[in-house]
């Protein structure tokens, strides 16, 4: 697998994922899962606990965080093509959300409320690929034209 250069994580607790609506760009004001940049000495995996911890102020162990593929897109505002992509499902987490930071606000959204086809307040993809990365490794590839989503193709790795 590719090495790029950014993690993406969806929190699965009792049918709710923690996500966050960010207030800087790529998708200001919209929800979308915990991710960031990996950082020099980490692999993906340690990349996304630390932004677990750094997000949340919860320590995930490695055995936990499960790998689902990745997703690249044809251009985008963002360095690189792809994103790592991971799942995390928990019992429960002691947080009492919303949760506000810097980089925006971390709340718990129903799955259903999530993929529903009518919802324009979470990132544009996520919809089309949710229910198969709870469940399996994939490879979610986005085409864009004019800063606009035309296509997602998810296929199975």
């Amino acid at each position: 697998m590719a090495m790029y250069t950014y993690t993406l994580v969806f929190i699965n607790i009792a049918s709710h994922i923690v996500m966050i609506n960010r207030n800087k760009a790529p998708w200001m004001g919209m929800w979308n899962g915990l991710g960031g940049k990996i950082q020099e000495d980490e692999t993906p995996k340690q990349s996304i606990q630390r932004e677990i911890q750094e997000e949340l102020g919860v320590h995930i162990s490695l055995h936990d965080i499960l790998e689902r593929g990745i997703l690249t897109w044809n251009m985008f505002e963002a360095d690189g093509q792809g994103i790592h992509l991971f799942y995390v499902e928990l019992d429960q987490l002691d947080l009492a959300f919303p949760i506000q930071m810097d980089e925006g606000i971390i709340d718990l959204k129903r799955i259903d409320w999530i993929t529903h086809l009518n919802n324009k307040g979470v990132a544009p993809n996520i919809k089309y690929f949710l229910p198969q990365l709870i469940s399996s490794k994939i490879h979610v590839h986005c085409h864009f034209e004019n800063e606009q989503l035309k296509e997602v193709v998810v296929k199975p790795l």
